[in-house]
């Protein structure tokens, strides 16, 4: 059965987000084919920790089902990335939020023509503000496998520190890699918001 976004009241309640050339909302029932079509690009799932492929249309429907549900118990939020210009959507944007640890992980995407234009840190940065200014988080997690060197300075670009290496902390596609960790306290971004590492 096709998704209904009136079914998606969790999807709803991700706050709209602007930066200089993009702007985040949330995410309806119409992004399912971009979801799908993105998820299912391997220059994508590559990258990713845990995507499968190939990638179906019902995984698609379960991942956003899975999400709407995740937001409606505050345990997640996940946005549409959008270029103003275009209005598309261009990427995924989310957190998984830890309560209790007043923490939260963060997660995203960008889709392959739109690499390269530095969409994801813009994009990263402003949900790094809104987790620390307006959701009041203590930590924000990061990880990337060792190969995915465009995350890593995408990471490094917003200033997270590095912790450590899970060594063969996931297995992809057959093969155990390794897994780098980074984190940023509430203290390290005051400071960097101090410097305008977070203009936008």
């Amino acid at each position: 059965m096709a998704l209904v976004d009136s079914w998606l009241n969790g999807l709803k309640k991700a706050p709209l987000l602007e930066s200089g050339r993009l702007f985040m909302r949330p995410m309806c029932a119409g992004d399912l084919s971009f979801i799908h079509e993105n998820m299912n690009d391997k220059r994508i799932s590559y990258n990713l920790s845990y995507t499968p492929h190939p990638y179906t249309v019902e995984m698609a429907e379960n991942w956003m089902k899975n999400i709407d549900y995740g937001m409606s118990h505050a345990n997640c939020c996940y946005w549409a990335v959008c270029e103003k210009e275009t209005k598309a959507p261009i990427g995924s944007m989310g957190i998984s939020i830890f309560k209790e640890q007043e923490g939260a992980e963060m997660h995203y995407w960008i889709n392959a023509d739109h690499w390269n234009r530095g969409y994801c840190t813009e994009s990263s940065k402003r949900m790094i503000v809104h987790v620390f200014d307006i959701l009041n988080a203590h930590r924000l997690a990061i990880t990337h496998r060792e190969n995915n060197l465009p995350s890593k300075k995408v990471i490094e670009k917003c200033g997270f520190v590095y912790e450590g290496m899970q060594r063969d902390g996931l297995k992809r596609f057959g093969k155990f890699e390794n897994v780098i960790c980074y984190s940023m306290l509430r203290d390290d971004y005051k400071k960097l918001k101090s410097q305008n590492v977070f203009a936008y």
